[in-house]
């Protein structure tokens, strides 16, 4: 069969491409991480979404390497997800829990011998998700390669914050410290007034949502309440940008304890509800997890922003 001109010049192209990326792989283009792109294909599945978030961030070069991250965020984030939301579905949730925990195993190997091999693999549907996600951080992306053009081998120390950002930084400190000292007032003087409110003949009744067990969590949400209103003294007496991002990396990992610890215990006798127990249950629980992601992954954020920070100074 004849081909056209345009259609030779199109097949030309795209083997010249192929060819010029398999040449790219040969000679190791690294990018920012200075690692062999496969290595760092893999490393970005070797951890899931956890490690998928570290290349995301730290790759700033090379659109392989960062696809695979944003495809191992999207892939692995979604099916933790799904995986903690079915377990607390009655009766058949522990089963598809299992199911989801195996094609997550699958997938895991699939995605690192692929990403290993140098092979562009993309997966249904996440692979489109990972393009949106890489097309909605590109903006930022392009800021930093624009920012290591101009910026000096040595680079100069981080410039004092201006009056308007101290101040208010300082305001939130000074916020969530009161925030703090109230829930520290409520949670061991006013527990009991955590209840289902109804009316009675005219009279109200309230009937407590919290058991025994509020006192075995008591200790860690108190320590965890002390240590952050002690470090948001911290942040108001030193405002310099590695103090203040240490500081809220140690106040989400306490957060993360106290919610880890809550979802643990699980102090609570929703059947005075008006609602299914199960259903009330599912839905704390569900919110305490999905929570707990969020703050994970804000916090994994902030800690390889700070490793970065402190390597360039």
């Amino acid at each position: 069969m004849d081909l056209t001109p345009e259609e030779r010049r199109h097949i030309y192209e795209e083997e010249k491409a192929r060819l010029e990326a398999e040449a790219n792989a040969g000679r190791g283009d690294s990018g920012t991480t200075g690692l062999p792109p496969g290595l760092a294909g893999l490393l970005c599945y070797l951890g899931m979404w956890v490690t998928g978030i570290i290349f995301l961030v730290l790759e700033q070069h090379n659109r392989q390497i960062r696809f695979h991250a944003a495809q191992s965020i999207v892939t692995f984030g979604a099916l933790t997800l799904l995986s903690i939301v079915l377990r607390f579905i009655p009766f058949v949730g522990g089963l598809l829990a299992t199911v989801v925990g195996i094609t997550v195993f699958i997938l895991w190997l699939v995605l690192m011998v692929k990403a290993y091999r140098g092979e562009f693999y993309r997966l249904p549907l996440a692979s489109d998700l990972a393009d949106a996600l890489l097309n909605a951080v590109s903006g930022v992306v392009n800021k930093s390669k624009t920012a290591e053009v101009v910026v000096p081998v040595t680079a100069p120390p981080e410039p004092p914050p201006t009056p308007r950002s101290r101040t208010g930084n300082i305001l939130e400190s000074v916020f969530a410290i009161i925030f703090s000292l109230v829930m520290l007032v409520i949670i061991n003087v006013y527990y009991d007034y955590i209840a289902y409110y109804w009316q009675q003949d005219g009279v109200w009744v309230r009937q407590s949502l919290v058991t025994g067990e509020w006192h075995t969590w008591l200790p860690v949400v108190n320590t965890a309440i002390i240590l952050s209103v002690i470090a948001h003294v911290v942040l108001i007496i030193d405002g310099r940008r590695l103090v203040r991002e240490s500081g809220r990396i140690i106040i989400d990992v306490l957060t993360i304890i106290v919610m880890g610890s809550l979802l643990s215990v699980f102090p609570f006798d929703f059947h005075p509800l008006p609602i299914p127990e199960a259903l009330a249950v599912f839905m704390m629980r569900m919110g305490l997890g999905i929570s707990m992601i969020v703050l994970i992954v804000v916090a994994v954020v902030r800690l390889v922003r700070l490793i970065i920070a402190v390597l360039r100074t």
